[in-house]
Formats: structure tokens, sequence, C-alpha cells
């Protein structure tokens, strides 16, 4: 597994995808392998485990001060973090009332500060990578310095402040399942889930073409599949729809312009221009032909947001 042999030799390494394809499992895969909790004997070069204290993840980059909280929250856990005017150790619910006083750049000072102190070199999960603000940037290159990092992101920010952060990383784009591996997981879900369908092979490829070979795809559609109890033809074709989003009406555009070919028609027949009317008449006639026959291929199915 390439995250675990980066992340064992200290590279930082960012994991790119469309949504749903996996990126948060493979970085939950390679903490449990990290942490010793999941073994795999596939893995033939063995990896030294890591301490669970030097794991911090971060669930989303902003708002930056839930982030700062649970980078915080973890350092309190491993034991490096603590409000310094008190002579013990403090429960969390005080520590993090404190660190709200603080705000944004004293939380990241204090953080900062922690982590160099103890001398460890932590292995940072951060998902959704790319959600990092302009203002936050320069604390996320300080943790460059102070940890291994592996991120998720949909896309990166093709912006010139963050290009030399992108560097850092390997990269290791995770591309859709291949068609075999798609139907294996169909068929592992259709025996796993009890499913009351009228034409099985049916409801398998219109699955398989629906999900376009992401996983978290396949299992929701498999999961509605499951909970709608008895699922005809006309159900199953419904998930297609579904997933490739609502139907985009382009009803008032077709009346704008059928508008404005009238207008200009009505100005034809007033600059006494008949050659003009008959012109455009015959425009709009072949137009209205065209969206009346071919109209399937002018509706639009806008791209759910991944």
């Amino acid at each position: 597994m390439r995250v675990m042999k980066n992340l064992a030799e200290g590279r930082h390494t960012l994991i790119t995808g469309s949504y749903g394809i996996g990126k948060t499992s493979l970085m939950r895969e390679a903490r449990l392998l990290l942490t010793g909790v999941r073994h795999r004997v596939d893995l033939r070069v063995p990896f030294p485990t890591v301490n669970r204290e030097r794991m911090l993840l971060v669930s989303t980059p902003a708002p930056p001060g839930d982030c700062l909280k649970e980078i915080a929250g973890g350092l309190y856990r491993a034991g490096v973090l603590d409000v310094p005017s008190t002579g013990e150790r403090s429960d969390w619910s005080v520590l993090k009332k404190e660190f709200a006083r603080l705000g944004n750049r004293g939380m990241q000072s204090e953080i900062l500060s922690a982590m160099a102190g103890s001398g460890i070199r932590y292995v940072l999960f951060v998902k959704n990578l790319e959600r990092i603000p302009l203002p936050a940037l320069p604390f996320f290159e300080s943790l460059l310095r102070l940890s291994v990092m592996c991120g998720g992101a949909i896309e990166t920010k093709d912006v010139e402040a963050f290009r030399g952060f992108w560097s850092s990383f390997e990269r290791i784009h995770l591309e859709p399942l291949p068609a075999p591996e798609a139907e294996a997981l169909v068929s592992h879900l259709m025996m796993r889930y009890p499913l009351n369908v009228v034409d099985p092979a049916m409801c398998r490829k219109e699955i398989l073409t629906s999900a376009d070979g992401n996983p978290f795809n396949i299992k929701n559609l498999m999961y509605r599949a499951a909970t709608q109890g008895t699922l005809g033809r006309r159900e199953i074709r419904a998930f297609r729809a579904a997933e490739e989003g609502s139907f985009f009406n382009m009803g008032p555009m077709y009346m704008i312009g059928a508008g404005v070919l009238t207008a200009v028609k009505f100005f034809s027949v007033g600059a006494e221009k008949r050659e003009h009317y008959i012109y455009y008449s015959a425009i709009g006639f072949m137009l209205y032909l065209l969206f009346r026959v071919f109209r399937s291929f002018f509706v639009f199915r806008p791209a759910r947001r991944r």
C-alpha cells in the first residue's frame, strides 16, 4: 500500500478523487494498520507501528476554529497540551474554553509550540484538505514541518499561494472501480441486503450504470433499493434519474428564444422586409420541429455535487 509506505518513510501524501471514491476509507485503513489495530497478510513490507497518541485527525480545515479544537483535543489526549496556569491536568472541557478565548492565532501558536516542544513527529490525517482557507495556509505549512500529513481532497486549488503547499505532497489519485470489481461489489451487496425486485438482472445493471464505479454510490443505491420494498421496473429506472440529479427546466429559455424570434418577425413586417419575415418563420418552424423530435437531447441534468 503506497499510503502506508509513504507515511512510514515520512512523506506527505495527498489522496485525490471524486466524492465517495474511498479517500476517507483509505485513510482510516492506514490509521488502523499503523497503530497495529488491524493486520493484513498481503502487506509484505513490515511497517513499524505508531502509538495511537501520535495520530491526529482533522475532519475538515474549515471553519478554522473547529479544526484547531480538533488538533488541540488530540494533543490533549496525547498529554502534551494543557492549561499552563493550572498545576494539575485539566479537564478537556476547561481547556477548550481557555482555547476559545485565545482566538485562532492564539490557538495556532499554542498548538505549534506544544507539537514542537514534545519532540514527537505526529501523523496528521486531514479530510477535505482542499477547503483550507487562505488565512490558515501558513499554519498548515507549519504543520508540514512538525508532522507527516496525509490528506484527502476532491480537487486542489489552482492558486499561486497554494502551489508550494501542494508540491509538498506525493499524490495518489483514486479512479472509479473497474467493471469486474464494481460487479463483484454489487453481487456481494445483493447477497447481503434482502432485495425484493421484479427483475434482479435489470436492477444490477441499472445500479452499475448509475454508480459509474463509485463505491459510495453503489452502497447508497443498494441501501435505497433495500428500503423501498418491492421494486418494479419503473422504480429501478428511477435510480438513474435520482443519481444524475433533477431535470433542468429549459422552458423559460425556450419561451425567451421564441419571444425574441417573434419580435424580430414583427419588426421585419413593419420594415416591409417580407423576405426576412419568411426567413425567420422558416427558422422558427425548423427549431420547433427540432425541439419536439429531439427534445431529450436538450434536457439537461445538472451534475450532482461531489
